[in-house]
């Protein structure tokens, strides 16, 4: 018994003397990027977002990117097989300033709109959606809407939504 003890921990030590330097190079390695379909943890649903269906929820899931640009993928429920049926795209009011007339009448001015399209945040406290909503209200959306969710095939010709 003593002895299979002893030539268990031998056995042991030789494996992690064997193992070690892999562990140690995988500690040592930098952490790999997250993939660019990660991080979509924002979670807003809000109404009138679709022309001609102004009670369906547009569910939205943000996330900040490069260039100082917050995205959106919406889909037209929060079920696991939902489908993806618009994109928004949000800049800060000194970038939307840039846009030329005829860019800017296409995008939509959050103070305005929040209040307009019964939003609803996910997942935070009362307290943070609150700090939410007032970080985007400076804010201009543009929403790209890929097919009319209203169907149930992905037909029609893409388009802004204006919600003016």
């Amino acid at each position: 018994m003593k002895k299979k003890l002893v030539m268990s921990i031998l056995f042991s030590a030789f494996l992690a003397l064997i193992a070690g330097p892999s562990f140690a190079d995988e500690k040592a390695s930098p952490p790999q990027p997250a993939k660019p379909t990660e991080g979509w943890t924002l979670h807003i649903d809000a109404k009138r977002h679709f022309p001609n269906l102004p009670e369906m929820v547009a569910h939205h899931y943000c996330k900040a990117v490069s260039g100082g640009l917050t995205e959106c993928q919406i889909y037209d429920s929060d079920k696991p097989d939902a489908r993806l049926v618009a994109v928004e795209v949000i800049v800060d009011k000194e970038t939307w300033k840039k846009f030329p007339e005829k860019e800017k009448a296409l995008w939509h001015y959050h103070k305005f709109e929040i209040p307009r399209v019964d939003a609803t945040l996910h997942d935070v406290s009362f307290e943070e959606a609150a700090k939410i909503v007032k970080s985007l209200e400076e804010t201009y959306g543009k929403v790209y809407i890929l097919w009319d969710p209203a169907k149930s095939e992905p037909m029609g010709k893409p388009r802004v939504s204006i919600l003016h």
